[in-house]
């Protein structure tokens, strides 16, 4: 161990953007929270894009970057990266790399394996059943064979959910673990007030209803979409706002629809939203929609949660179960379902909406306290280091 209690922890993600999702935001907090309790925290990345400047100017109680070279073609480090790994993983008590795919991955875990350091891996839902019929062959393929030695040779193979460990388990040669995402919290201490999202979105007398994640096919934007069309012809209008960036081709043919279904005045486009403004976004948002086909943890809904907002989703993401057990509405992936779920609870539950928000947002403090949630990853951290 580092000192005493204190663990070396290093942290390898192959990117630092937040664009690409979910992942490196849901490791970056780990560190955060890591960092803050006193452990000796490193983060390990190709790419630095989106990490916060106190990381990079070696502030107290926070990680410290290591930045390699960006990433070869097929995604690959050269070996210059990988001599500035070597010293930065051997003087660590564990490594946890995150994700499985890409090919810079199973070179970190090599070095791990050579200078004889543990390594935590997470999965971060690319085993689930949805990810798995996305190019399943070639990822059957790249399991058995290119990281076939970085999954077998791992010391905790880590899942955020019940269901997760359920999808992945019928890939992997034993059972992972399971450990929710830590949350910085930090920002939610108290409640965020929607007057900044007004002043720059503006104010609307329509119930607001947000959708804010990667703009990506398998988000299901087109439901939401098609669900306010069903509300205008039964006489409902909504304010449906989307938020994120992604992949253009899909936000555009998106764009189309709101023309071709009539709901153009009432669908905004508002890109990466950010910072106190996002969370603004969320306090001014009624309701926070995503009918996603897959999502693993899903760090939008226990966010939205926070800021007081009630969530509508599907059965897609793996904490759909904590998130129905929290008074949150599971529905299917359908306009029509995401219709309905959008006139219960903004017109038959509006007066209870805000207390429904309350009770949301008192649920994500207990279940994802991050000190509580932080011992478990200690705990782990140690098991595998010894």
């Amino acid at each position: 161990m580092a000192n005493g209690d204190t663990l070396s922890i290093v942290h390898y993600v192959p990117t630092t953007r937040f664009s690409v999702g979910g992942t490196v935001r849901a490791a970056m907090d780990i560190c955060s929270v890591l960092a803050r309790r006193g452990h000796e925290v490193t983060w390990l990345t190709p790419d630095a894009t989106d990490v916060p400047d106190s990381w990079k100017a070696g502030e107290a109680n926070c990680p410290r970057l290591v930045e390699l070279n960006p990433l070869r073609a097929l995604g690959r480090l050269d070996g210059a990266s990988l001599e500035r790994a070597k010293p930065c993983i051997q003087q660590a008590d564990v490594i946890h790399i995150h994700a499985l795919w890409c090919l810079s991955n199973p070179q970190i875990a090599s070095v791990a394996r050579a200078t004889g350091t543990p390594w935590v891996l997470s999965i971060h839902g690319m085993l689930d059943d949805w990810s798995m019929a996305v190019r399943g062959l070639k990822k059957r393929t790249f399991l058995r064979t290119i990281i076939r030695s970085m999954v077998s040779g791992a010391a905790s193979i880590l899942a955020t959910a019940e269901e997760e460990r359920r999808q992945a388990s019928r890939w992997l040669p034993r059972d992972p673990d399971v450990i929710p995402l830590v949350m910085d919290m930090a920002p939610y201490e108290t409640m965020p007030k929607a007057d900044l999202a007004r002043a720059e979105f503006g104010d609307t007398t329509d119930p607001v209803v947000l959708f804010l994640s990667r703009v990506h096919e398998k988000k299901s934007i087109e439901t939401l979409i098609d669900a306010a069309a069903i509300l205008k012809e039964r006489g409902t209008r909504i304010r449906l706002l989307i938020a994120g960036t992604g992949d253009d081709a899909y936000l555009q043919t998106m764009q189309q629809r709101t023309r071709e279904q009539g709901v153009s005045d009432q669908v905004e486009f508002l890109g990466m939203v950010v910072g106190d403004l996002k969370l603004s976004l969320y306090a001014m948002a009624d309701l926070f929609a995503l009918a996603t086909q897959q999502e693993n943890f899903g760090l939008v809904y226990p966010e939205a949660m926070l800021c007081g907002t009630p969530v509508l989703t599907t059965r897609g993401t793996d904490i759909w179960r904590e998130l129905e057990e929290s008074g949150m509405s599971i529905v299917d992936r359908t306009p029509t379902a995401f219709a309905d779920g959008m006139a219960t609870m903004l017109i038959d539950q509006k007066e209870a909406l805000p207390d429904l928000g309350l009770r949301g947002r008192e649920y994500v403090q207990k279940w994802l306290a991050p000190d509580v949630i932080a011992e478990q990853y200690e705990t782990l951290y140690r098991r595998s280091s010894t």
